[in-house]
């Protein structure tokens, strides 16, 4: 029953947000069980010899900002670069990899001019995937740049990226076209766990509400990696005040603004992330902007001058869907 804001918030995050603790449990053994198969995948050379202790988890479900449904993993699985050599055709955006002769599994993976071809490591994957047991099925990613697996135990999809780690201590992974490109997923944990724990752990929670939120009024317009961003980047400079009606509604009022504006990656590898239309981004700060009105009202709704519960109960629901409780249900 929902006769207080707080408990409508813990009830709807609860049962329309957060993902089921044991569905979380067991995706995270899936993840475990399938990067120990990918090994015996390479320890019979059907793939790349690997690296140890290099392959990563990444994407949200790996940050704690996966809301429902779960329906994908993100894997890097990195790959021995013992021979190779990668040349910088445009820095952070393009590189090539070379091996030196006798690397036959790495060999035949390589175009006429001897580069190592990201979409030929990509097909190398996703054949071998189906020797794993419990395959459903295999494809590449729509960007190219990842084998998608379905298992028959699981609803999940795993998006593995095949990737290799530098002497400089970056990754480089498929760029979509053949070549390999710039990433490291390590500084954005690191930038996200700090400010969690610098705010007493409230943050994840937050950004997964919010995300629902993104969900019901942005869609997919922007990615879910430069939404986070955008919230990391206001939580960075202003603490959580630890009542989440007041600190949804202050970055309601921060998005408003902020999507008007460049939005860059922390990394410093893929520059402004914002690369929407004038057009775009007025019609979503027009909709943080009004669901930042709604918030307020309900916030003043809920003081002790102006207590109506009820009321404040409602407006909230208009900002987040159907889904958020009614006053008393």
């Amino acid at each position: 029953m929902a006769y207080t804001v707080n408990a409508a918030f813990a009830q709807f995050i609860q049962d329309e947000v957060e993902l089921d603790k044991m569905q979380t449990k067991t995706a995270r053994n899936s993840r475990d069980w399938l990067l120990s198969n990918i090994e015996n995948l390479a320890q019979n050379k059907k793939i790349p010899r690997l690296y140890g202790g290099k392959s990563i988890n990444h994407g949200s479900f790996a940050r704690n900002t996966k809301i429902r449904p779960l329906d994908d993993i993100d894997l890097m699985v990195c790959y021995s670069g013992t021979g190779g050599v990668y040349h910088i055709v445009e820095e952070n955006e393009c590189y090539t990899i070379s091996f030196s002769d006798g690397i036959q599994v790495l060999s035949n993976l390589c175009d006429e001019q001897g580069m190592l071809n990201s979409r030929k490591v990509i097909e190398n994957l996703k054949g071998a995937l189906a020797d794993i047991s419990g395959y459903a099925k295999a494809d590449i990613h729509r960007n190219q740049e990842a084998a998608t697996l379905q298992l028959t135990s699981y609803p999940w999809n795993f998006d593995i990226v095949p990737c290799f780690i530098t002497t400089s201590d970056f990754y480089l992974i498929p760029d979509g076209k053949g070549n390999w490109k710039k990433t490291d997923p390590r500084i954005d944990q690191q930038r996200i766990t700090k400010i969690n724990q610098t705010n007493n752990g409230q943050l994840l929670g937050l950004i997964r509400l919010m995300k629902y939120w993104k969900k019901k009024k942005w869609g997919n317009r922007i990615s879910s990696y430069m939404f986070e961003t955008m919230i990391l980047d206001y939580v960075a400079c202003h603490s959580l005040s630890g009542c989440i009606s007041q600190d949804v509604s202050s970055l309601l009022a921060y998005l408003s603004n902020a999507i008007k504006k460049p939005v860059y990656d922390y990394k410093n590898i893929q520059g402004n992330l914002n690369n929407l239309s004038i057009a775009d981004k007025n019609e979503l700060a027009a909709i943080a902007k009004n669901d930042w009105t709604l918030a307020f009202q309900a916030i003043i709704r809920n003081t002790d001058r102006f207590e109506n519960i009820s009321t404040a109960i409602s407006l909230w629901k208009k900002i987040f869907g159907d889904k958020f409780p009614n006053y008393g249900k």
